[in-house]
C-alpha cells in the first residue's frame, strides 16, 4: 500500500486554517455570551413583567370582589326596604293590634281605659284585619271588659276558627292572669290536646317554662306530666326521631373530647398500630369528665324566678302576642338574613352560616325531642328558664344514655394493645406482662443473627481441605521426619487461625445481638412505660364516666315541677 505523505507546505496551510478556525471559535463564543446576556436580560425583564402582571391581577381581583361586596351589599339593603315596605303592608295592623292587647291587658289593673275607647278599637280592628286570629280575640277581650256575652261568644269562636290553637293559649293566659285557674287550666287541656309530638310549635317550650315555674299551679303539673309522658310514649315508638337526637347528643359529646397531640405517646405511635383507635378512645374518655359538669352544672343551678307570678303570666302573653304568623314570620326571617350579609360586608358564607346558627329561633314547628334537645343544648338561642332545662334534661335521659354508650367504651377495660418492633409483633392490654415480651422479643432478636452464626461455625470447609491436604503431604514426606513436622505445625497453625477468625466473628456477633437487643428492649420498656401511663389515665377517666351514669340515672322529671299557685276564683266582671 502506498503511504500518504503531507509536505510542510500542506501542514503550514492546515496551521493557518486552524488558527483562523481557533479564531472563528472564539467569535462564535463571545457571540454565544452576548446572546446569553441578552436572554439574562430578556428574562430577568420578563420575571419583572410576570411579578408586575400578578400584582396587577391581584389588584384587579381585590377589585373586583370589592366591587361584587359592594354590589351584594348594596343589593341585601334594597331587599331589606322591600320586604319592610311588603311587611308593613300586609302585617302592619298585627303590630296595632298586638299593642292594644297588651296595652288593654295592662290598662284594666287600673281602670284607665274607657268604654267607648274599648268599643272603637274593637270594631275598628275586624275592618282592618280580616284574616288575623288577634283581631276577633281583641273583639272577645273588649266583650268580655264590656260584659257582652253574646259578643264575646261571637267574636271568640271566629278566633278560634281562624287559629283554634293560638286562641286557645291566649285565652288559657288571659284567665291565668286574672286568676281564673280552673277556666285557664281548661283552655290549656284544650291547647295540649291539640299538639303533634311529631311536628309541634316552638311555643310548647314557653308553656314548659310556665308550668316548670308554677306559674299553672298543682293541677297543670298533672295534666301536662301526662301529656309529655303520652307524647314520649308516641315518639320513642318513631325510631328515626330518637336516632336524630341521638346523634346529636353524640356530636355534642365529642365537641367536648380533648385534643390530643401525638408527642404524648410518641412510642406507642410509632410502633402501634392501633394508635388511632388509642388516641380517640383516651379523648373522648376526657370528656366524660367535661359533659358531667356541663349537664351537672345545669341541675345545680338555682331556680331565681320573680315571685309574682302575674309577671311571669305576661312574658308569657307577650311571647304569644308578638309571635309572627307564617307569611310574616319568612319576611322577617329573609330581612335578617340580610341584615347578616351586610354586617357581614357581603361576605355571604359567614352571613348564612350566622344565619343558620341563630334561624332556629325561627323554626315554626319540631318534634317534642327536637325542642327538648334545643332546650337542653341550645339554651343561649331559646333561652328557657333554668327549671325547664332541668326538666328537659331529665326527661331525655334514655336518650343521652344511648349516645354516651356509643361514644364511650362499654367494656371499661382496655382491649390487647398490638405492638410491632420491626417484624416482631405481640399484644398487651396494660403492660403487665412486659417480662414475657422481653423474652419474646430476645428471641425474635437472636433468629435475626441465626443465619449469619450458622455461617461462622467453628469448623468449616477450608479447614477440613487443609488437613486433608495435610495428612496427605505427611503421608508422602513420611520419610523425612522434619518435613512431616513442618507440615503437621503449618496444618495446625492454618487451622488455629481459622478458630481465631471464627472466635472473633461470632464474639462481633454476639456483641451485635445484645446490642440489639438492648436497643429493642430499651423501646419496649418505653412502649410499656407510656401503656402503663395511658391505662392509668384512660382508668382514672373511667370513674368520671360512672359518675356521668349515676348522675343521668339519677334524673327524675317530677324534680323540676313547681307548684305555686293556689285556686282563686278571681273574675274579670263576669267573665267568659
Amino acid at each position: 500500500m502506498d503511504t500518504l505523505a503531507i509536505s510542510p507546505a500542506n501542514l503550514d496551510i492546515i496551521e493557518q486554517n486552524l488558527h483562523v478556525l481557533a479564531n472563528n471559535m472564539t467569535d462564535v463564543y463571545q457571540s454565544v455570551n452576548n446572546v446569553t446576556g441578552h436572554v439574562n436580560e430578556i428574562d430577568n425583564k420578563v420575571t419583572s413583567v410576570t411579578d408586575t402582571v400578578k400584582t396587577l391581577e391581584e389588584e384587579i381581583k381585590s377589585f373586583m370582589l370589592e366591587i361584587r361586596e359592594h354590589s351584594i351589599v348594596g343589593n341585601a339593603r334594597q331587599t331589606i326596604l322591600m320586604d319592610e315596605n311588603e311587611l308593613n303592608k300586609k302585617f302592619g295592623h298585627y303590630d296595632e293590634i298586638r299593642r292594644r292587647i297588651n296595652g288593654i291587658l295592662q290598662s284594666t289593673d287600673i281602670n284607665a281605659i274607657k268604654k267607648s275607647t274599648i268599643e272603637n278599637i274593637s270594631e275598628e280592628s275586624l275592618i282592618n284585619t280580616p284574616n288575623y286570629y288577634l283581631a276577633p280575640a281583641l273583639v272577645a277581650l273588649c266583650a268580655w271588659i264590656l260584659n257582652n256575652k253574646e259578643l264575646a261568644y261571637k267574636s271568640l269562636k271566629e278566633a278560634m276558627v281562624r287559629d283554634d290553637e293560638k286562641t286557645s293559649l291566649l285565652f288559657c293566659l288571659i284567665n291565668l292572669r286574672v286568676g281564673r285557674v280552673s277556666s285557664s287550666i281548661k283552655w290549656l287541656n284544650r291547647y295540649l290536646d291539640m299538639q303533634d309530638p311529631t311536628k309541634m310549635d316552638s311555643k310548647i317550650i314557653t308553656i314548659l317554662d310556665a308550668v316548670t315555674s308554677g306559674v299553672f299551679g298543682p293541677v297543670a303539673k298533672e295534666i301536662c306530666i301526662n301529656k309529655i309522658s303520652m307524647w314520649l310514649k308516641e315518639i320513642n315508638n318513631l325510631n328515626e326521631y330518637k336516632e336524630k337526637q341521638k346523634e346529636r347528643f353524640v356530636k355534642y359529646f365529642r365537641e367536648n373530647k380533648k385534643e390530643l397531640k401525638d408527642d404524648l405517646f410518641p412510642y406507642i405511635h410509632h410502633y402501634s398500630t392501633d394508635y388511632e383507635y388509642l388516641k380517640d378512645t383516651l379523648s373522648i374518655s376526657y370528656s366524660y369528665n367535661t359533659i358531667y359538669n356541663k349537664l351537672k352544672d345545669i341541675t345545680n343551678v338555682e331556680f331565681k324566678g320573680n315571685d309574682e307570678n302575674k309577671i311571669k303570666i305576661d312574658n308569657l302573653l307577650n311571647l304569644l302576642v308578638f309571635s309572627y304568623e307564617k307569611e310574616e314570620l319568612e319576611l322577617r326571617k329573609d330581612i335578617d338574613k340580610n341584615k347578616q350579609i351586610i354586617y357581614y360586608n357581603g361576605d355571604v358564607k359567614k352571613a348564612l352560616k350566622k344565619f343558620e346558627n341563630t334561624s332556629k329561633i325561627y323554626k315554626e314547628q319540631n318534634d317534642i325531642l327536637t325542642h327538648l334537645t334545643n332546650i337542653v343544648l341550645e339554651h343561649k338561642t331559646i333561652n328557657p328558664n333554668i327549671e325547664t332545662r332541668k326538666y328537659a334534661l331529665a326527661l331525655e335521659k334514655p336518650i343521652i344514655k344511648d349516645a354516651f354508650d356509643e361514644i364511650s367504651d362499654n367494656t371499661n377495660v382496655l382491649s390487647d394493645i398490638k405492638i410491632s418492633i420491626n417484624e416482631w409483633q405481640a399484644t398487651t392490654k396494660d403492660g403487665s406482662n412486659e417480662k414475657e415480651l422481653k423474652k419474646s422479643l430476645d428471641t425474635y432478636v437472636e433468629k435475626l443473627f441465626e443465619k449469619e452464626l450458622n455461617d461462622t461455625n467453628y469448623f468449616n470447609l477450608r479447614m477440613f481441605i487443609s488437613i486433608i491436604i495435610g495428612l496427605i503431604t505427611m503421608f508422602l514426606s513420611k520419610n523425612s521426619p522434619v518435613m512431616t513436622l513442618l507440615i503437621f505445625i503449618v496444618t495446625l497453625s492454618y487451622n488455629a487461625y481459622e478458630v481465631f477468625i471464627t472466635y472473633k466473628k461470632r464474639t462481633n456477633i454476639f456483641i451485635k445481638i445484645k446490642k440489639n437487643q438492648k436497643s429493642a428492649s430499651d423501646i419496649l420498656t418505653n412502649i410499656i412505660a407510656e401503656i402503663v401511663d395511658y391505662s392509668f389515665i384512660y382508668k382514672n377517666n373511667l370513674k368520671n364516666k360512672e359518675r356521668f351514669i349515676s348522675f343521668i340515672d339519677s334524673l327524675n322529671p317530677n324534680e323540676y315541677i313547681k307548684s305555686t299557685i293556689n285556686e282563686r276564683n278571681i273574675t274579670l266582671n263576669k267573665g267568659v
